[in-house]
């Protein structure tokens, strides 16, 4: 990971609009997800999940900004470019709504809306509704950071960049853990209220929790590793010929 480097007024635009784009496919996965349902129960939800995983799949493809894939830059990041969080999870939204809306105005409509309101009513109506909503979103943001290192880790080990990505988001939409952004498309559906804002902030602080564990034990292992790494450097150079290990 590369710390986020300042943007010009056009990359400004760049970034806003492929937080845009990858909101509409969030909803488009979204969408395709909650139609499978429909299906069956539970081969329905199978055949959703990897549905739902070509729209992350599509994100990485192109490069687009995604609120919970952009986490995984938090620790190295720095405190100026934190504006990117909210900027990407406003982009993200309204990307969201947008797709809703084309949805709701389209002939999925009596097939994807009950769907999505059953699903978040049983959310919303759950016990301790708010603390498994920020544990289900620890989970799902610790996936998602494996499926975004999945880009950089995946051609190393000669393995697919395409199932490294798929993988992971399969797993965390047939489990039903929650993406503070796939969300917003079932709160859309169903309507907002007081309830709802509080679950989709304890899905943020979830996805971001989650999001950084990854990065954060990653840096853990470079630091650990510097000095004996310098230790080795140095003394190479005090014995340039020696050749005892070779």
């Amino acid at each position: 990971m590369k710390p986020l480097e300042k943007l010009t007024k056009a990359q400004f635009i760049s970034f806003c609009l492929m937080s845009f784009c990858s909101g509409v496919m969030i909803g488009v996965g979204g969408t395709a997800f909650l139609l499978a349902c429909n299906w069956n129960e539970t081969w329905g939800k199978l055949v959703g999940s990897v549905l739902f995983s070509l729209g992350i799949l599509s994100i990485v493809m192109f490069e687009m900004k995604l609120f919970t894939g952009l986490i995984s830059d938090i620790p190295e990041m720095g405190a100026k470019n934190f504006w990117k969080l909210p900027v990407c999870f406003l982009g993200n939204m309204l990307g969201v709504l947008f797709a809703s809306i084309l949805v709701y105005y389209s002939p999925l409509k009596d097939s994807v809306v009950p769907q999505a309101k059953i699903l978040m009513s049983v959310k919303l109506d759950a016990h301790l509704w708010a603390l498994k909503a920020f544990c289900s979103a620890i989970l799902c943001g610790f996936l998602i950071t494996l499926s975004i290192g999945a880009v950089n880790y995946a051609p190393r080990k000669k393995l697919s960049t395409t199932v490294g990505v798929m993988f992971p988001i399969i797993v965390f939409a047939f489990c039903g853990f929650d993406h503070s952004v796939a969300n917003t498309l079932y709160i859309y559906f169903l309507g907002f209220s007081g309830k709802a804002v509080v679950y989709l902030l304890m899905c943020v602080l979830g996805n971001i929790v989650g999001g950084v564990i990854l990065p954060i034990l990653s840096l853990f292992r470079i630091w650990s590793n510097t000095p004996q790494l310098s230790a080795k450097a140095e003394e190479k150079q005090e014995n340039p010929t020696d050749t005892s290990n070779e």
